[in-house]
């Protein structure tokens, strides 16, 4: 495990500006857009009976920009805690270079995800969920979430990151296998939760594609 830090480095790319964060992005454009026209159209019925207008403006302001705030602090995927360089699969096709991930902790901080899978337990200490290794001797990454172990959403950020992973591990020279991997996603879990990135019709990813290419290069 690498040196915290506060910021991400130049080279690294937030989840959310990857191509394949595209479809969520989108969609929430479309939630906003649909919210600020609920926000004129509330403006427009209300102008011609409020007397102290200037009020009015600021108010309908307010709703406008705290609307969009909350919205986006609604939208899980665009708030994944997971990045990668220019050089990892999620960004481009071209290989440049080492591929690095790197993830996002609860104080903020981000730090290179180090060799090997990880999981989630239970943080019985602190509270909320701690990021760890997926090996013999389980060894603690980080705490990745105030949230529960059990919270859907951490269940499936931690199967991507695994993906990216394993993805990182193909383009550097030390593939950890998808088939390897997804019997581990089966016993950690489950074939529902593990399944959600093939039904999500939102998410366009195709890791078996990529690593047939990497195998055929």
């Amino acid at each position: 495990m690498s040196e915290r830090q506060a910021e991400l480095s130049v080279e690294m790319r937030r989840f959310n500006v990857l191509p394949i964060a595209q479809p969520f992005m989108l969609r929430f454009i479309g939630y906003l857009l649909v919210y600020e026209i609920a926000v004129i159209v509330l403006f427009r019925l209300l102008l011609p009976v409020i007397e102290y207008s200037f009020l009015l403006y600021l108010v309908i302001i307010s709703l406008s920009i705290g609307g969009g705030i909350y919205l986006y602090s609604r939208a899980p995927m665009l708030n994944f805690p997971l990045a990668v360089n220019m050089n990892h699969p999620f960004m481009s096709d071209a290989e440049l270079g080492n591929a690095t991930v790197m993830v996002q902790f609860s104080d903020g901080t981000w730090a290179d995800v180090g060799k090997g899978r990880v999981r989630l337990t239970a943080d019985e200490l602190m509270g909320g969920t701690l990021l760890i290794r997926d090996d013999d001797d389980y060894t603690v990454v980080g705490h990745f979430s105030h949230r529960k172990q059990s919270d859907s959403w951490l269940k499936r950020y931690v199967i991507l990151i695994n993906q990216a992973i394993a993805l990182r591990d193909a383009i550097n020279g030390d593939e950890d296998t998808i088939e390897d991997a997804r019997e581990r996603e089966t016993i950690d879990y489950g074939l529902l939760e593990r399944s959600w990135l093939e039904v999500d019709e939102n998410l366009e990813i195709e890791p078996e594609g990529i690593f047939s290419k990497l195998r055929r290069d």
